[in-house]
């Protein structure tokens, strides 16, 4: 088993040789990268078929910049002070490969900004769009057209960074939490269940406001083969796929989980079971919850896990999966287990 690997990194102390001394893999994944981390607020908009009027997305855009000072960046419309984010710095040359997160319901675009900083800090462009409507303004209700209008919000987002000047590569990887694990499982290619689009309990959200058009959008389904991987933390509504719904993605899919929000035995592992395939991987976090995947790990929940732990994990692992996304395949041990990070992070294949 493989017990170190080892990363040149350039700048680091130099051994006795005179050359730079190699990096422990975990080390050079838990370590803020070589890159200051930029941010600026952004909108799209696109013709929303599900309501037919034009819809208005806010996106929060994470990037290197070679800027080592200037303005703090700030979140949620102001609320949020991200100190030593600097806001609208000049993006660095790049071109850099591209993550798109979807956050939970009630949720917000920079709920789990300490990942987004961190893999921009290592030469990533994060984009994280708000699902207008299904905000932590917007109130608890889901209706169906939210079911949707979600997956789609995200195929806009990708439009959006096409059209724009951010120095992107052809790397398309898909992020989401709760929620939003539904939105990227549905933008992997899993189809619906016939039984879960029949409604038989028409007062539950996804048949809240079901017609015979929205049911034949969502048999068409939600397919974004610009997405070359996905990562799903904490996902819900694997009902609305069922096993085999779940079984049509292909593309290689990292599945995060907490013990204390989704114990053995819980339908989560029905979605594992059904998942696993080339590429898919299972991380087991030990005493984390639902909130233990945002900024809110210590203040919504009472879980074993702490914050602090939770958050160093899940820059590890997240970076670990996006760069082997990116086909980096130094990180393997760590995505397969054979370099063991922390007791509480089990790795399944």
């Amino acid at each position: 088993m493989l017990l170190v690997a080892l990363l040149a990194c350039t700048g680091a102390a130099p051994d006795d040789t005179g050359e730079p001394a190699a990096v422990d893999l975990v080390e050079g994944l838990t370590a803020p990268g070589p890159w200051s981390v930029g941010h600026r607020d952004e909108t799209v908009a696109y013709a929303d078929t599900v309501a037919t009027v034009t819809r208005s997305l806010h996106l929060a855009v994470w990037y290197p910049t070679a800027a080592t000072s200037g303005e703090d960046a700030t979140y949620f419309n102001g609320a949020i002070e991200a100190e030593g984010v600097w806001q609208d710095a000049a993006v660095a040359e790049g071109p850099f490969p591209v993550v798109v997160f979807s956050h939970g319901h009630q949720g917000f675009g920079e709920y789990s900004s300490f990942l987004m900083e961190h893999l921009a800090s290592h030469g990533w462009i994060v984009v994280a769009p708000d699902h207008t409507g299904n905000t932590t303004l917007d109130g608890s209700d889901r209706a169906t057209e939210i079911y949707a209008q979600r997956p789609r919000d995200i195929s806009a987002v990708l439009d959006w960074i096409d059209a724009s000047d951010l120095p992107v590569t052809d790397t398309r990887l898909a992020l989401g939490h709760s929620f939003g694990g539904y939105t990227v499982l549905a933008l992997l290619g899993a189809t619906y269940a016939a039984s879960a689009l029949d409604c038989p309990d028409p007062t539950t959200g996804f048949c809240s406001t079901m017609t015979p058009a929205l049911r034949s959008t969502f048999e068409a389904g939600f397919a974004e083969p610009r997405f070359t991987a996905g990562c799903i933390m904490a996902p819900g509504d694997f009902g609305l796929f069922g096993a085999a719904g779940v079984a049509s993605v292909t593309a290689p899919t990292f599945l995060m989980t907490g013990t204390e929000d989704q114990p053995p035995g819980s339908e989560v592992d029905e979605l594992w079971a059904a998942l696993q395939g080339d590429g898919a991987r299972r991380l087991t976090l030990e005493g984390a919850g639902h909130q233990s995947f945002t900024d809110f790990a210590d203040t919504m929940e009472d879980v074993t896990m702490s914050a602090e732990t939770s958050a160093r994990l899940l820059d590890i692992y997240g970076l670990a999966w996006a760069r082997a996304g990116d086909g980096d395949t130094a990180v393997a041990p760590v995505l397969d287990g054979e370099r063991v990070v922390a007791p509480e992070a089990t790795i399944s294949e």
